[in-house]
């Protein structure tokens, strides 16, 4: 814990504006749990900084014991959201995860409109989607993948950004940290797996693009698909 925050307050003190860890890279019990947002209040608050906390809190005996959750603090300290991520990879992590109640948070600040989502819930282009809905400047994703997945996860998260025109930061343990413009450019990338710090550091511009897919959806594509199936019965009838 003390590592986290210390390498936060290091980063303010470098300059961060906003610092971002990765999914469930801090593992703390319930019960432990306010005495550590304390302490991350008080750091956000004393370096003027949006903390935005990937966390996996613990709740012994319970039936589905695990919360992994992005916390968002602001400089002022106070804590934004504490959402629950919404899609739980199917096997280990389902069977002990809580889930979240399947909305997108976006939460409007004095540097623009944020939203969260953690990691898997990053792989449904509609629930993504509600971030552009709620006019978010900025998407924050807390992940951690594994090596063989790391370079289609960024791909897919590229497209994320252009589908919403919303940009987009993720903070990966196990695989690509990097960040997004508003058209899905590649802003810096930071490899979990090379060597040497891998803090990612990047200017991220705040503001979103209206696009046709925050609009309407997967309604283009739900159209090729009839045109398609038309175009195959015409020739088909023609056929017989």
């Amino acid at each position: 814990h003390d590592w986290f925050l210390e390498g936060s307050r290091r980063e303010a003190r470098a300059g961060a504006r906003l610092i971002v860890w990765p999914e469930q890279n801090l593992l703390i019990f319930k019960e432990d749990e306010p005495a550590f947002l304390d302490r991350a209040q008080r750091l956000a608050a004393d370096e003027r900084v949006y903390l935005a906390m990937g966390m996996g809190t613990v709740h012994l005996g319970e039936k589905l014991p695990f919360e992994n959750k992005s916390v968002l603090i602001d400089p002022s300290g106070r804590i934004l959201v504490s959402y629950l991520k919404s899609h739980a990879v199917p096997g280990w992590e389902a069977g002990i995860m809580k889930p979240g109640d399947g909305r997108v948070p976006v939460i409007a600040t004095s540097d623009g409109r944020i939203a969260t989502v953690v990691c898997f819930d990053a792989d449904f282009p509609e629930f993504t989607r509600q971030a552009a809905l709620g006019s978010a400047d900025l998407l924050i994703v807390p992940v951690n993948e594994w090596k063989d997945i790391k370079d289609i996860h960024f791909q897919m998260q590229a497209f994320r950004a252009i589908e919403t025109g919303v940009p987009l930061v993720r903070a990966a343990s196990s695989g690509l940290s990097s960040a997004f413009d508003q058209w899905g450019r590649v802003l810096g990338v930071a490899d979990y797996f090379s060597a040497g710090d891998r803090t990612l550091t990047v200017q991220v511009p705040m503001g979103r693009v209206p696009t046709l897919y925050a609009r309407t959806g997967d309604l283009f594509a739900w159209i090729c698909i009839a045109a398609l199936a038309t175009a195959l019965w015409i020739g088909w009838t023609r056929i017989i």
